[in-house]
């Protein structure tokens, strides 16, 4: 990660303890980022929390290195303060009377808004534990509210597991904190602790998902539904439950410009994403009231390796694996289209990675699975495009211990970081975060691919994918005789 320096003209505002003494300054930041524009957003949001008003940009986001700092002890000590800790920032400044401060002086002090991280988990594990059905038809006879895996547990999280536990991406702020802001991963038992929402009943949750709990992906257009469908509800219920947390926050926080500001967009945000998913979440109920799966659209990548990860997940795809802007998430105004994804075990020990959407998200869905086509006539690796896909838009996966432990210690920083900076709502995305990034860390290979497309682009992927795939096996299969 590049490490960027940029400078603010300053003054205070009436909330800074120093307003009465200082008249202005200079904010100088130090920010690790790969993007500039989110160095900027990040420096201006810092700078404002901690009750300084920006008056200009005295120095434009540029990147900087060890050596520019030589000279300058302090600098060289924000240099690598932002390195370890992502952000750092001092103010130089000058009193409105100069019997006060006799020169220019470099504050270091945090802000008078300090977040409160007990009350926070404290909230959204109240939020977690509050139970309700998502079933369509749900009503006084869902009594029995249970914790439903929302990744398959009997045969894919036991497939993977040692020992009953998986690693998996740490809900625990202590981790978050001492790893300075970047995700890390942690072993938890498949029980009790990986995958669990409080989405459904026991009797809608055993009815509605034995297709795809008792029997492996054949696959029907039933079974891909439902595995859509529970990636769906999971979503909705976290999402919900986000608001709620977020409207909390907002009450609770003090009287902050920046800190109100960011709240309320990323509750806009939110409540966006939301309405979203209710939108599509309806269109599948209806299926469902109507006992129908024609409306299911996917596609399957099959292996016949030993599974190493377990996932489910679903985005709005703002970009495709070429960089090109499929839908603009910014526009308010606009519905978004939704693709869902996971993994899934097949017979014979096989098991599949699965791209499914409701049909009337395909303008958009096609043409995503376009681009990974034309990525693969291009030679760039299924697995890589894939595996960056599943690792930059879920974090509702599992990993093998057994893999996770035999990687190296540079992948292990490779893969937290990925998903760090995509769970950073203020790094900008890069529209080619699809194309570049995480290669030769997975080695998935796929034999076979089925799909419920009417695309001739796709089929003929497909087509081409599964002839090189067996001109592959027999060419392996004449060198070993010889």
């Amino acid at each position: 990660m590049k490490t960027f320096y940029l400078a603010f003209e300053i003054t205070p505002t009436v909330e800074n303890e120093y307003h009465d003494v200082i008249e202005g300054g200079i904010a100088h930041c130090w920010i690790a980022e790969d993007n500039p524009l989110s160095v900027y957003v990040k420096a201006k949001f810092f700078t404002e929390k901690a009750n300084w008003k920006i008056e200009s940009i005295e120095t434009q986001p540029v990147e900087v290195a060890e050596e520019n700092f030589l000279e300058r002890e302090d600098g060289l000590q924000q240099y690598f303060k932002a390195q370890k800790e992502k952000i750092a920032i001092t103010y130089l400044v000058w009193a409105r009377d100069e019997t006060l401060i006799t020169e220019p002086t470099i504050l270091h002090f945090k802000s008078s808004h300090q977040f409160n991280a007990n009350e926070f988990l404290k909230k959204n594990k109240q939020l977690s534990q509050k139970g309700r059905c998502l079933h369509y038809d749900s009503g006084r006879s869902c009594n029995e509210i249970i914790n439903a895996h929302s990744i398959q547990k009997n045969q894919s999280l036991s497939a993977i597991a040692d020992n009953g536990k998986v690693y998996v991406v740490s809900s625990y702020f202590g981790d978050l904190k001492n790893n300075h802001g970047n995700i890390t991963y942690k072993k938890r038992g498949i029980e009790k602790e990986v995958s669990i929402f409080r989405g459904f009943c026991k009797q809608h949750d055993n009815e509605l998902f034995k297709p795809i709990d008792d029997f492996p992906l054949i696959p029907t257009k039933q079974q891909v539904f439902l595995y859509a469908y529970r990636s769906l509800c999971r979503e909705l219920f976290v999402k919900e439950n986000s608001l709620d947390s977020i409207n909390s926050q907002i009450g609770c926080a003090p009287h902050n410009t920046a800190v109100k500001q960011y709240l309320n967009a990323h509750k806009r945000g939110t409540e966006f994403g939301l309405n979203n998913l209710k939108i599509h979440k309806q269109r599948f109920d209806n299926s469902l009231k109507n006992d129908s799966y024609l409306d299911i659209k996917y596609v399957i990548f099959i292996s016949k390796q030993k599974p190493c990860i377990a996932f489910s997940g679903l985005l709005y795809p703002n970009f495709d694996f070429t960089g090109n802007q499929l839908q603009d998430l910014s526009n308010h105004e606009n519905n978004l289209e939704l693709i869902t994804f996971f993994s899934a075990p097949m017979n014979n020990n096989e098991w599949g990675v699965v791209f499914a959407w409701h049909k009337s998200s395909s303008n958009v869905c096609v043409d995503f699975m376009r681009s990974l086509a034309t990525m693969m006539y291009d030679k760039n690796k299924l697995g890589d495009l894939l595996f960056r896909l599943v690792i930059s838009n879920c974090e509702n996966h599992a990993i093998s211990p057994q893999w996770w432990e035999k990687l190296s210690t540079k992948h292990q920083e490779k893969i937290s970081l990925r998903i760090s900076s995509m769970v950073d709502d203020m790094s900008i995305i890069e529209p080619d975060y699809l194309k570049k990034g995480l290669e030769g860390i997975i080695d998935w290979e796929f034999e076979n691919v089925i799909s419920e497309m009417d695309d001739s682009i796709i089929k003929n992927f497909i087509n081409r994918f599964v002839m090189t795939v067996h001109r592959l096996g027999r060419a392996i299969a004449e060198s070993n005789k010889k």
